[in-house]
């Protein structure tokens, strides 16, 4: 025992000093040898002089330290893998300036062109050329390389400055590429060296989450004739800048994401030659000296390079901006005057407007109108399936003064009971934003919802019909501060303003992977879209790279400053009817008296407003 406690002690220690970690390491360049030829021979005989420095850790048992990226565009540095003892060592070196853990990242159309008062005949579009010869570097997921969104018809050759490359991959090949979407990388080696045992489902720039596929559709999609998310929001889609050019960079896959693949991407898009970097991903708070997306899109201004990011979808507290430093877009979400809806109409005859994007062409007609109170929480699927000639029913949900129960919740509970469908209350403002609609019915106002209730109620036999697939373009006041849009300040940096511009981010219709689901209904019957409607910041940042493209189209030797100038100053502080833009939970708050509530659920609305 003697014996064997010292081993195991020392066994523990070794164990703990060689656990390893990637760090991200800044490094001033000026120190760099001018024996070495690149700054990727001074990287890596950096990582050659650690492993000679802490030995303890270099056995048969232990890695060796691991250079993965060498970044020399965006910031001047590496990530490697480390442990401990190594790390300490790295900190000796000649030119090392800081030096902290990689970390996680997040991810946070045919009518918004028309919405931003963009005219074919006259202003930015036809001076622009549309963005021509533009490039906009999109770093997200990938793409779906086949999306129509992505032909390159009637484009000239590509853009002599662009120095990128197709990426062969994993079901992708260099021949997917064209004079619109003019290049695509991958980078994944951050990702891998987190966890050794992870296996990626699509090693390539192939886009399997859809989420890179909308928002380059979104900033530079080609036009595309036809298109609706099954009947929502029918027309032509088209990006920003239709004529721009798009190269993908894919840092984020289904299996994770992390910064250091962040910055190789956006290290070697500036090398390649893009005009605009748009970033729809956050992290979060931290210290600027420890923020890598600050400091590397402050070196891609530098290089004359554009950044538009999204600002996080954390809202509507005060503080939990992304992505708020000076020398960016930091682009917030709001609303169009679009509404997607359905006609709910009783067997009295009274007809309501409520919220509905069921991606079914159908009519409910006929069905019972069940209200119940003690159903009317529609928590429960068991007791959702007692009701008699549930198939054929449409009963009414309320959960505006319940917290731990959304609509989303409803919808499950009535999927899994097989019940006809439902009428939602509308108490959350983000359920007027959600694609999510798995069963027949509508979201209603609480003004709607007493008329329905007095209805169920005197009726001897109540029923209802409700008809969907309605799009509407007389929403006022529009556009509204999104509620889930994050607010500033920016706890990285405290005395700017942030974010600095409002774009559209709800239900924006852009292109999706045709292998990818676009909606479900019921419990697991999932339904394919090659355009679908999605919200968030993530939608909100692609249009004002799509802006800036033109911008730089028309002036080419502004700065990235100039060109943020430029859409700051002369964006339009109005809604569609000619007062200050607010916000959808000032909305919510302000409008609550127009509303015939009961006093006690009145009282419960305000305690959830204010907490």
């Amino acid at each position: 025992m003697k014996t064997i406690l010292p081993f195991l002690l020392f066994s523990l220690f070794l164990s703990l000093s060689a656990k390893r970690s990637t760090y991200i390491v800044h490094l001033d360049k000026s120190f760099m040898p001018k024996i070495f030829a690149t700054h990727q021979n001074w990287h890596s005989s950096i990582i050659d002089t650690i492993k000679i420095a802490a030995p303890t850790t270099q056995n048969c048992h232990h890695p060796v330290p691991k250079l993965l990226y060498s970044y020399d565009n965006v910031l001047h540095g590496f990530s490697a893998v480390l442990s401990k003892d190594e790390f300490e060592a790295l900190k000796k070196s000649p030119g090392f300036l800081s030096a902290y853990k990689d970390r996680p990242v997040e991810a946070h159309t045919t009518h918004t062109p028309e919405f931003l008062k963009l005219n074919p005949a006259s202003g930015l579009w036809p001076a622009s050329g549309f963005g021509e010869d533009v490039i906009i570097g999109v770093l997200d997921s990938g793409v779906w390389p086949e999306s129509a969104s992505f032909r390159d018809d009637g484009l000239s050759a590509i853009p002599k400055k662009w120095k990128g490359i197709c990426k062969p991959g994993t079901d992708f090949n260099s021949s997917l590429c064209n004079r619109k979407l003019i290049g695509a990388n991958y980078f994944n080696k951050g990702l891998l060296a987190s966890d050794p045992s992870i296996v990626l489902s699509m090693n390539s720039a192939r886009d399997m989450r859809g989420h890179g596929t909308h928002v380059a559709s979104i900033a530079a999609g080609s036009p595309v004739k036809g298109v609706s998310y099954f009947g929502y929001a029918p027309g032509t889609a088209r990006g920003i800048a239709p004529r721009a050019r798009i190269a993908v960079y894919k840092f984020s896959f289904e299996e994770g994401t992390v910064m250091s693949d962040l910055i190789a991407a956006m290290d070697q898009a500036v090398a390649d030659g893009v005009d605009i970097l748009s970033i729809s991903y956050g992290y979060g708070f931290g210290p600027l000296y420890e923020d890598s997306i600050a400091i590397a899109s402050f070196g891609a201004m530098m290089k004359g390079v554009l950044v538009s990011a999204s600002a996080g979808n954390n809202g509507p507290e005060m503080g939990t901006l992304s992505n708020g430093f000076p020398w960016i877009v930091t682009v917030a979400s709001g609303s169009t005057e679009r509404s997607f809806s359905g006609t709910i109409t009783l067997g009295n005859g009274l007809k309501i407007t409520g919220f509905s994007l069921f991606p079914v062409r159908t009519t409910i007609k006929d069905f019972d109108l069940v209200y119940n109170g003690s159903l009317s929480s529609c928590d429960s699927s068991d007791d959702l399936a007692q009701v008699p000639n549930k198939a054929r029913s449409i009963t009414i949900c309320y959960s505006i003064a319940q917290e731990d129960l959304s609509v989303s919740d409803q919808m499950g509970a009535i999927s899994e009971a097989k019940f006809g469908g439902a009428l939602y209350v509308y108490g959350d403002p983000d359920v007027l934003t959600s694609n999510y609609f798995t069963n027949p019915g509508a979201v209603i106002s609480s003004k709607d919802w007493k008329k329905v209730v007095a209805y169920a109620k005197t009726s001897a036999k109540p029923k209802v019909s409700i008809s969907f697939q309605e799009t509407h373009f007389a929403v006022k006041p529009a556009p509204v501060v999104s509620a889930f849009s994050s607010r500033g300040p920016s706890l990285s940096y405290l005395r700017v303003a942030k974010p600095d511009i409002m774009a559209p981010g709800e239900l924006i219709l852009a292109a999706w992977p045709s292998n990818t689901s676009a909606a479900v209904i019921g419990v697991n019957t999932f339904l394919d879209s090659d355009y679908r409607l999605l919200s968030g910041t993530s939608m909100a940042a692609p249009h004002i790279s799509g802006i800036a493209a033109m911008l730089k189209g028309v002036h080419p030797d502004w700065s990235p400053s100039a060109i943020r100038s430029a859409m700051m100053t002369t964006a339009n502080p109005l809604d569609n009817t000619e007062k200050p833009i607010k916000t959808m939970d000032y909305l919510r708050t302000s409008m609550l008296h127009l509303y015939p509530w009961e006093p006690d659920l009145l009282i419960q609305t305000v305690q959830l407003i204010q907490a």
